[in-house]
């Protein structure tokens, strides 16, 4: 099975793009994840929703019999189906990180450098009801100023910059996020 791809989900269309058990295309997560048990012994893997969905039959089959819970699985799948509608026009990739749905590099950038997390805006540490040393606490931290040991090699030598509990350079990042 590929691996999913971060962020983008597909608008289903025709069908014919859009890989009816590996892709993110109904609901928030592939339906190989969702119905597992039903996917591993499925003959139908890499296949188009218009080569398995016709609009009114699901058209799979497996290698095996069903158990029991792989039928009501089936059966909870059919039910999923019977509310898809495939259509004339183009399946399309929807990128779900910005409104506008259209994938920017920069969005992607804004996701892999704070690792899914927003930046916090300096601002608004500053309008926090907490205890002053705290606010000055989060505002060297969003400033990369604390005293980790990468930022102390900056000031002076560091013999080891590594992090006592794994191993790792010790950064801000590694430390907190």
């Amino acid at each position: 099975m590929q691996a999913a791809k971060i962020g983008i989900h597909w608008n289903l269309g025709k069908g014919d793009k859009v890989r009816f058990w590996e892709d993110q295309w109904l609901g928030n997560t592939s339906l190989a994840i969702l119905y597992w048990p039903l996917y591993v012994i499925n003959e139908q893997q890499g296949k188009s929703v218009r080569e398995v969905w016709d609009g009114e039959n699901l058209m799979l089959t497996f290698r095996r019999t069903v158990s029991e819970q792989g039928m009501n699985l089936w059966w909870e799948l059919v039910n999923l189906m019977s509310e898809v509608t495939l259509s004339k026009e183009e399946d399309q990739i929807i990128w779900a990180y910005i409104s506008s749905r259209k994938y920017l590099v920069q969005s992607l950038y804004a996701i892999v450098n704070f690792r899914g997390i927003s930046p916090v805006f300096i601002s608004s540490i500053w309008k926090l009801h907490i205890p002053p040393r705290v606010q000055f606490f989060l505002w060297l931290l969003f400033k990369n100023k604390l005293l980790t040991r990468n930022n102390l090699a900056k000031r002076r030598t560091v013999n080891d910059n590594t992090c006592l509990l794994c191993s790792e350079k010790e950064s801000i990042n590694h430390l907190f996020f």
